[in-house]
């Protein structure tokens, strides 16, 4: 426990030394400028402190470590963009080929078991339409014809039987007339034999 305790106190004091090291607002630019500048000189040679040499130098290697962290964050956002565009691409697909098999669905009609395009039923249908009523038009045609035929022929029985009626007529009273005059001469016969 002692010695989480002191990495935690290293940490944080490590963290302090490198946040009061770097001032804010300054970059590694200004700072080379104030070691180089600020230094002394000795014949002719700048004389540069160890300990600002060895703190611009830190802060260097952090400002490298923070640069790659941001880099690797900025690699990790894009590939998980790139995962997420691919991820998009897929879904889009998929609901594409759903959109084209749902206007297929829509476009066609199943005719007798058979899928067949909407425009193609309705030209199958219509051509049946006009078949029966083409069908319709010849039977009524042709039932005209026939009922003008069934009137000529019940015109001509008719007359038939209106001629057999007076047939009829004229020999009942011929055979009417006839026995009469049968009877007339059997009264005259036996009229004649006495009987």
């Amino acid at each position: 426990m002692s010695r989480l305790k002191s990495t935690l106190l290293l940490l944080i004091i490590c963290t302090t030394i490198n946040v009061q090291a770097q001032t804010p607002g300054s970059s590694l630019a200004q700072q080379y400028q104030d070691v180089v500048v600020k230094s002394g000189s000795y014949q002719g040679f700048k004389e540069i402190r160890q300990d600002k040499i060895e703190l611009f130098w830190r802060n260097i290697q952090d400002t490298l470590t923070r640069e790659k962290q941001l880099r690797n964050e900025a690699n990790a956002k894009i590939q998980g963009s790139a995962q997420t565009v691919k991820q998009s691409k897929r879904e889009l697909e998929s609901v594409q080929k759903q959109l084209e098999e749902s206007k297929a669905s829509v476009n066609t009609v199943n005719l007798l078991g058979i899928p067949v395009d909407k425009a193609t039923y309705s030209m199958i249908m219509w051509g049946i339409v006009g078949l029966l009523a083409a069908g319709l038009a010849f039977a009524i045609y042709r039932s005209k014809s026939s009922i003008n035929e069934a009137r000529y022929r019940t015109g001509l029985f008719n007359d038939l039987t209106e001629e057999f009626q007076k047939h009829k007529a004229a020999a009942n009273e011929k055979e009417k007339k006839l026995a009469r005059e049968v009877q007339t001469e059997r009264n005259r016969i036996a009229e004649l034999t006495g009987k």
